[in-house]
């Protein structure tokens, strides 16, 4: 068996889970501290300030790595995933979905995990999408309207949950069949 660290496989694996993943967790926990940071209590007259406008890029950078994870999971980390062994192979190591499915203790993260890794972050991205509208087209009443704040923070919360999650589940999967 030919085991190399560095394959097609495990450097899309790797820029989808650490890259783009980890990007995306680090970048989310930074939006939300911001709103934080500068809720109306803390910040003098701020629409239009380079904060705003780095808020605005920040939001726009965490729409772009989540869709940007979820396309490159789907299209290119997901079909070799499942793709199908021979009849009787006698080594799944090749067949991560299989390899799951094979033993009892491990079917749980074909049939949970990886269930949820393929929906759930289609979800966060789409929840961060109008999170990074808001802040672009709108970054003034964002800061100053508590309504939009809350639904902002909310949207960015559920976001960091979901990437969380997923995040998690797949470094279990990974860790037991791993895309080599």
């Amino acid at each position: 068996m030919d085991v190399r660290l560095f394959s097609d496989r495990s450097i899309w694996t790797m820029i989808h889970g650490i890259v783009l993943g980890g990007g995306a967790l680090m970048a989310l926990f930074a939006a939300l501290f911001y709103l934080w940071a500068m809720r109306p209590s803390n910040a003098s007259n701020v629409a239009g300030s380079t904060q705003v406008r780095s808020f605005a890029a920040l939001t726009v950078f965490i729409a772009v790595v989540l869709w940007l994870a979820v396309i490159i999971g789907t299209y290119v980390n997901f079909p070799p995933y499942r793709a199908t062994p021979p009849e009787g192979a006698p080594d799944l190591s090749r067949y991560p979905r299989a390899l799951l499915q094979s033993s009892p203790g491990t079917a749980w993260l074909h049939s949970f995990a990886m269930e949820i890794k393929e929906h759930v972050p289609w979800i966060a991205a789409m929840l961060a999408t109008p999170v990074a509208f808001v802040a672009v087209r709108y970054p003034s009443k964002l800061l100053s309207d508590a309504p939009v704040r809350r639904m902002a923070a909310t949207l960015l919360v559920i976001c960091f949950v979901l990437v969380a999650v997923s995040t998690l589940l797949g470094t279990f999967i990974n860790k037991v069949a791993p895309l080599d």
